[in-house]
């Protein structure tokens, strides 16, 4: 089988096996598929013993072996793909520092799991020539819904090759766990293949996640023009690992010294362009709408938030509603604009809600200390996600916070006062009919006196969906002339299809359209 390498690392790792083979281990796993290849040679017989340290892998095949390897290979990547490079190297660069924070995660194994999307990617290509066709603009989408575009289009998917391809342990835990975390539907799903508090498969489950993560990561450095990247990796790594902003910023930056680095070890920075594509002039988290009824709801709402006050926006998956949410705090009139901006999911275990919420006592339990997102918010706005999956134990927590004006660490004796907060919650349905259900508690919402605000779907605002979908087109710098939005076929879809998941599903179909003219021309 003749799988793609690049000619740049085979060219380094032939000039290092002739002259200076003591530093092959240190550069062989810079390469997504000869690393694949050599895993796959140490751990062939898939038996008790895994060997997944690179070093250890060189040693015990030795530079012969790998020598041949990469002797055999005739299916070179030249410089107009080093881009595919560049993004497995930086996620992979990515993971492993991630993977620095926890301590039952090796370094090496944590590089392997940054670079498992960028190798699918690579199997992809050998599979299907026309693939590479689309690459450049697959890459830059988050993994759900390159999954969705190329099961439509190839009746498989990156993912899939992975498992097809790795069999041995650990990767082959890790790709299975990423099969049920991106399904077919390309709907990702982080809860249903979550393994219970202290089960042997956490650290194969959380180096699925780093494969993710770190995908985001990559492509914020690469295509900084798709702004929602790196929003979502600085959201998914608190979400995922609970690691502030800050220093999910300072991996990006560490990632990035260590990618300029190695590029130069391998001579090939300078013809590494980050980015090429056009800047897309964002029109900076602003909300609009064609519809004159939500209009004119939007207009009341954003005059209420003038006012300081607690919002509750609810609505279906995918129509925006962390997109209001960023536009109400960036409005010119919010008094709180300027000020600290922190959000926070609330789909987690009490314990864990409680100190991210109110923090840790440094010390507590052997724990580092915490301020806790009410003490980073102060002054500013808490943006609450899914307020609604608030644990009913919790709830009662935060409102006795809340009324007694003043909240206790976790692990301390000493209170401090509650701090000026403005709220914004978000929910996917109306929280007051949980309350008259008893779901909820109705003190807390009582006590919190929100705004309520529904953003309809799509399917509501049938004449938003041009406008919008001009956008995504815009945003993604997709090749498809206007004329084609007009399109008899095209236009019917537009102002018929149901669209289930919202904006979701109009990206899907844009970039379908998008990815049939490459194919087809």
């Amino acid at each position: 089988m003749s799988l793609p390498v690049f000619q740049h690392t085979v060219s380094k790792f032939r000039e290092l096996l002739v002259g200076n083979s003591d530093k092959i281990s240190v550069f062989i796993k810079y390469d997504p598929m000869i690393a694949y290849l050599i895993f796959n040679e140490v751990n062939k017989p898939c038996g008790k013993t895994q060997i997944t340290n690179f070093s250890q892998m060189v040693n015990y095949i030795g530079t012969k072996k790998i020598e041949q390897i990469i002797i055999e290979r005739d299916f070179f990547l030249e410089v107009e793909d080093l881009y595919i490079w560049a993004y497995g190297v930086l996620s992979a660069e990515i993971s492993s520092l991630m993977a620095e924070k926890f301590f039952y995660i090796q370094k090496d194994e944590a590089f392997f799991a940054g670079l498992l999307p960028c190798l699918g990617l690579l199997f992809m290509i050998n599979d299907f020539p026309k693939y590479k066709k689309l690459i450049h603009f697959l890459i830059k989408l988050p993994i759900e819904d390159r999954v969705f575009l190329e099961q439509s289009v190839f009746g498989t998917n990156h993912i899939d090759t992975l498992r097809r391809n790795i069999m041995c342990p650990p990767f082959r835990e890790v790709v299975n766990i990423l099969n049920k975390i991106f399904p077919q539907n390309g709907l990702k799903d982080i809860k249903t293949s979550a393994p219970q508090k202290g089960s042997a498969l956490k650290s194969y489950y959380d180096m699925a996640l780093l494969s993710d993560l770190s995908s985001y990561g990559a492509q914020a450095l690469l295509f900084p023009s798709v702004v929602d990247n790196r929003e979502l990796f600085l959201e998914l790594a608190k979400r995922y690992f609970r690691i502030k902003e800050y220093d999910s910023m300072e991996i990006l930056q560490n990632a990035m010294d260590r990618f300029i680095s190695i590029s130069k070890e391998f001579n090939i920075l300078e013809e590494i362009q980050l980015s090429t594509e056009r800047f897309y002039e964002l029109r900076k988290f602003r909300f609009e709408t064609k519809n004159p009824v939500f209009a004119n709801m939007l207009k009341n709402l954003f005059e209420e938030n003038a006012k300081d006050r607690n919002i509750f926006i609810y609505g279906e998956r995918a129509v925006g509603k962390r997109l209001l949410a960023a536009a109400l705090y960036y409005a010119e009139n919010n008094p709180r604009r300027g000020k600290p901006l922190v959000m926070i999911f609330c789909d987690m275990e009490e314990e864990i809600l409680e100190e991210e919420f109110f923090g840790i006592k440094e010390g507590y339990l052997g724990k580092e200390g915490k301020r806790g997102v009410l003490r980073h918010a102060e002054g500013g706005t808490l943006v609450i996600k899914e307020f609604d999956s608030m644990p009913e134990s919790f709830q009662k927590k935060f409102q006795k916070a809340i009324q007694n004006g003043k909240f206790y660490r976790v692990g301390d004796i000493t209170p401090i006062d509650f701090p000026d907060i403005k709220f914004i919650l978000i929910g996917k349905e109306d929280i007051r009919i949980k309350v008259a259900k008893g779901e909820f508690s109705g003190s807390l919402l009582k006590l919190l006196n929100p705004i309520f605000f529904r953003i309809p779907p799509l399917r509501e605002r049938r004449e938003d969906i041009f406008y919008i979908a001009e956008e995504i087109v815009r945003k993604y710098n997709l090749d498809i002339i206007k004329e084609k939005l007009k399109e008899p076929e095209v236009v019917n879809k537009l102002k018929t299809a149901p669209f289930p998941n919202n904006l979701r599903d109009l990206k899907i179909f844009l970039f379908l359209l998008y990815i049939q003219k490459i194919l087809n021309s």
